[in-house]
């Protein structure tokens, strides 16, 4: 065999030594591109986490442990935004229902993208992201009170005072939870999710009546509440997720 020859044997051996060293590095890439973006990173508790891998397996993990102490900035944050709920709702009073009723936010962010309150909306309640579950709840902090006042007291045929215009708002979102015995508020979120934008006028119908279901129920349940707040009762009755009449 001459050396010309050998040379270019040599060079074909390298090019597909090559060209297998760099198909490997690419397959590997992409299987570990696919394997981590179907990993999945569930939180178990403040502390503890599980990384599943498919065809890998699963691992725990454990965060590091909690600061002793708290960051400057978020203490301002915290207390600016705590006097600004003062203003409409006494925190005692919202701290009692938030923990029997898994209230995990409270805010006065409006329904809008750009955080804005659409025209005539006084409050909204929605399943929360976190993985505790529960629900958010936010408040329109700038309403007109007194017309407010008026308008409630018409609809509901029943005196709602201007100091009880932002805790009766409060406790009717609650009142919308399954917690408080709202079944229909799951079913309402599911229908309204799969129908869509496109609905047929008996499938608009439906999703009407529901919704009145639902409201009437968060009136009914913020009333009787709103009742035992006027009588000073400083405890939430066991019976709360029993029917209401």
């Amino acid at each position: 065999m001459t050396p010309f020859k050998e040379v270019r044997i040599m060079d074909r051996e390298m090019a597909l030594l090559a060209a297998g060293l760099a198909g490997s590095f690419s397959a590997g890439i992409f299987l570990a591109r696919f394997l981590f973006r179907k990993a999945s990173l569930i939180k178990n508790s403040d502390t503890t986490f599980t990384l599943r891998i498919p065809c890998i397996g699963e691992a725990s993990l454990v965060s590091f442990p909690k600061y002793q102490g708290v960051v400057i900035e978020e203490l301002l944050d915290l207390n600016r935004n705590t006097e600004r709920l003062k203003r409409l709702l006494d925190i005692d009073f919202v701290l009692k229902y938030a923990k029997e009723f898994r209230i995990n936010y409270i805010g006065t962010e409006g329904d809008m993208e750009d955080g804005s309150w659409s025209t005539g909306r006084l409050a909204y309640c929605a399943m929360s992201k976190s993985y505790k579950g529960g629900y958010n709840i936010y408040l329109n902090p700038n309403l007109d009170v007194p017309a407010v006042s008026s308008t409630l007291s018409w609809e509901l045929q029943t005196p709602i005072s201007p100091a009880e215009v932002y805790p009766f708002l409060f406790l009717h979102e609650v009142g919308h939870t399954t917690h408080a015995g709202n079944q229909n508020f799951y079913t309402a979120v599911v229908n309204h999710a799969l129908s869509g934008g496109r609905r047929s006028t008996k499938r608009r119908k439906e999703l009407s009546t529901l919704k009145s279901s639902i409201e009437r129920f968060a009136d009914r349940f913020a009333l009787r509440e709103l009742s035992r707040r006027r009588e000073g009762r400083s405890t939430l009755s066991l019976s709360h997720k029993g029917p209401l009449s």
